[in-house]
């Protein structure tokens, strides 16, 4: 087991020049001396049911619902569709994996901004070779299309440089509902944030995380790039029947669900570009119909604490998603990025 461990490190580490295929990159989370303080806090909780059938349940009812925060039973305030508007990044994978079907995701895009809501806000940022704030805020949606149409596609992918800027920078100082909508197939090769980091910046935004991903398609391209096909060759001589590619792309995609669920969103694999438009679509008419579950925390809370929440949904169902957690007066994380570049 020892060895078949180092040789997927060594794969990894050949695969990250690679422009399909990117090493996985991990920082440790800086340990802070703790602080104690007692809160009193309104804890609002974005909540989907999906029902037996795949879809998602529209009539919940707060009885139904039982919600722990680090473990201990807290009392239900309410449960509601909240009808007030949301602010969404659109972040939008612009590399060379994208190039020949960069007119139909920048047209699913705008078709997105087209679905939501009136008084709802959309800011665009991109990421390729490096990251680019296309669009500041604006309900503007022929502004949205307008912009997206200049966007160029470039070479490699800064994605943890991007959902860092999404999540630290744009989202910051703003109040209420917030969502990221991340269009990647999650592979990396030109970040200076580490995956950790990038994943903490989301979750400590309280931003609900909604990914589009692209690795049904990116997968079968790959298959027939000389350097996949030769490492794929590799694998299969010392591990028998075990396919690098197939591994390789399941554990991004379990990688890219876990993280969007644990904010209360959800990720979805259209099966080819085509799909893109009408899953943005699916996305623009969840968030109009999003339940949320909110109560009163009142405990005591070490400053930069994580709180672990867990819901018991009473009915019958087969999926309850929904955001796991939070931050307690979460420290800045440290910036280590060249500055993000605002497109004109």
């Amino acid at each position: 087991m020892q060895r078949r461990s180092g040789i997927w490190v060594l794969l990894m580490t050949v695969l990250a020049g690679c422009p399909c295929i990117a090493a996985y990159l991990q920082s440790q989370i800086p340990q802070n001396i703790p602080t104690f303080s007692v809160s009193v806090d309104l804890i609002k909780i974005p909540i989907t049911v999906i029902g037996e059938d795949g879809a998602p349940i529209q009539d919940l009812y707060r009885n139904d619902f039982h919600i722990y925060e680090d473990g201990k039973l807290q009392q239900l305030r309410s449960l509601s569709v909240d009808p007030n508007p949301v602010s969404v990044v659109l972040l939008l994978d612009s590399s060379g994996t994208v190039e020949k079907d960069w007119k139909q995701i920048k047209e699913a895009a705008g078709g997105f901004a087209d679905a939501l809501s009136s008084g709802d806000r959309v800011s665009v940022i991109t990421f390729a070779d490096d990251v680019q704030q296309a669009l500041d805020w604006t309900s503007n949606t022929s502004q949205v299309r307008k912009v997206l149409k200049k966007i160029e596609v470039g070479l490699r992918t800064d994605l943890y440089d991007a959902m860092f800027e999404a999540a630290q920078d744009q989202l910051r100082g703003i109040d209420g509902r917030k969502a990221i909508i991340l269009l990647s197939d999650f592979l990396n090769n030109q970040s200076v944030m580490g995956y950790q980091d990038a994943v903490r910046a989301v979750v400590q935004s309280q931003a609900t995380l909604y990914i589009i991903s692209k690795t049904v398609m990116v997968r079968e391209a790959a298959r027939t790039e000389r350097r996949v096909v030769m490492l794929n060759d590799i694998y299969h001589r010392l591990f028998g029947d075990a396919d690098y590619i197939d591994e390789f792309f399941d554990r991004k995609e379990a990688q890219m669900t876990d993280l969007a669920e644990k904010t209360g969103g959800r990720c979805y694999f259209p099966p080819n570009y085509n799909m893109i438009k009408d899953v943005y679509k699916r996305v623009a008419q969840e968030l109009r119909n999003q339940y949320y579950l909110t109560y009163i925390s009142e405990q005591t809370k070490e400053a930069n604490s994580y709180h672990r929440i867990t819901v018991e949904y009473l009915q019958p169902s087969s999926r309850l998603i929904y955001r796991q957690g939070y931050y307690f007066k979460p420290d800045p994380i440290f910036d280590l990025r060249a500055p993000v570049r605002i497109v004109r």
